[in-house]
């Protein structure tokens, strides 16, 4: 059975706009080779830490909405201990109440990869 995962992601905010494009993609390969399907992806730009992490105060925030079976999900966080462009990760499993909340494009079957630019 497939669930839905959020993943919040803190990467390194000196990389490049071109490394983050990489860094993204690279995140969501990892997510379809273990067996998930992006929903979305939603990068919510630069913003300062609530402390420092890795000597950064600021990160770049992305959201990755996917549909992935459960053992999918250690996978997908060891390798996020040792990709070197996160700081900071949290994947968190979504109850039904949450998945009902979601637009009903996210909640049905995924969507064409949707990748909002920060402002």
């Amino acid at each position: 059975m497939m669930n839905i995962y959020e993943n919040v992601v803190i990467l390194n905010p000196s990389l490049s706009e071109d490394e983050l494009k990489s860094a993204s993609d690279k995140i969501s390969d990892l997510i379809k080779n273990a067996g998930g399907d992006i929903i979305k992806i939603d990068n919510w730009g630069k913003k300062k830490l609530a402390y420092e992490l890795n000597k950064q105060k600021i990160g770049v925030y992305m959201l990755f909405l996917f549909k992935a079976p459960a053992p999918a999900i250690k996978k997908i966080e060891g390798y996020f201990k040792v990709f070197y462009p996160v700081i900071k990760f949290m994947v968190i499993k979504l109850e039904k109440k949450q998945i009902e909340a979601l637009p009903k494009e996210a909640a049905g079957t995924p969507a064409s990869q949707e990748v909002k630019a920060a402002e």
